[in-house]
């Protein structure tokens, strides 16, 4: 049975003996149904993980000690910015899930001339404790060690003047050139910019292309705005990232 995982906002150390918060304790013991002196995972984000021991499992509360600590380090060499056209409900968070388990370390939810979605203030720090609700438990499941960083929303054309020294990338579908012509980002660094349900306006390709990004198309077939998240992370990690790497 897979030990269950769990991200903690605390610092962690061998022989802490720490209480387990409300919603760690509701997973673990009221839905998995964990007992006393079994063990799950813990993590906090700063490297490695934690194996801890329940030493206390009721109904109300529950408590853990760490028994040892594995540095492992699961996190692709390549450092993976997205900057992501905000999605209708559903799709922004199947895509934001999917993008943390293939490895991205930075995400920037856009606003673009197509984007449907506009959030008032209020309303979008609600969404943005969801969506790092969503990419926390997404590094839970994916066995992940750091959590990637979200940024707020901030408008295409605003975020292309954020100086950035990696590699570029907006998949757009009337270019022609496949991602296996590009060169290798040097400083392991490549962001990938994905647009809305429709697609960019051609102020905003030229907007990109002007502004150095490189176009690539990923195959004569239109992808939904979630699927080439996925598809585009997945080419990225399998042309310079940890995809195509032997598993020690």
């Amino acid at each position: 049975m897979r030990i269950p995982r769990f991200y903690i906002d605390r610092p962690l150390e061998l022989g802490l003996d720490l209480a387990l918060p409300n919603e760690i304790h509701r997973h673990a013991i009221q839905v998995l149904r964990l007992k006393k002196e079994e063990v799950l995972i813990l993590f906090n984000g700063e490297g490695g993980e934690y194996l801890a021991k329940l030493t206390l499992a009721e109904k109300r509360k529950s408590k853990a000690k760490i028994v040892s600590f594995d540095a492992t380090n699961r996190e692709s060499p390549l450092q993976i910015t997205l900057a992501l056209a905000i999605l209708k409900g559903d799709k922004m968070d199947f895509a934001l899930q999917k993008a943390v388990e293939m490895g991205v370390q930075s995400i920037y939810p856009l606003y673009t001339q197509r984007s449907v979605i506009r959030y008032g203030i209020d309303r979008m720090g609600k969404k943005l404790a969801h969506w790092e609700g969503i990419i926390k438990a997404a590094c839970e499941q994916s066995g992940r060690t750091s959590i990637p960083l979200l940024y707020g929303p901030t408008l295409l054309h605003y975020w292309l003047t954020i100086p950035y020294s990696g590699l570029q990338i907006a998949m757009l579908p009337e270019q022609h050139s496949s991602i296996s012509a590009l060169d290798a980002p040097k400083n392991n660094k490549v962001s990938l910019i994905v647009g809305p349900e429709g697609g960019f306006t051609d102020e905003e390709v030229h907007l990109l292309l002007d502004s150095s990004v490189k176009g690539i198309r990923f195959g004569p077939r239109i992808l939904r705005a979630e699927t080439a998240t996925i598809a585009g992370i997945a080419l990225c990690q399998q042309q310079w990232g940890d995809l195509d790497k032997d598993v020690p």
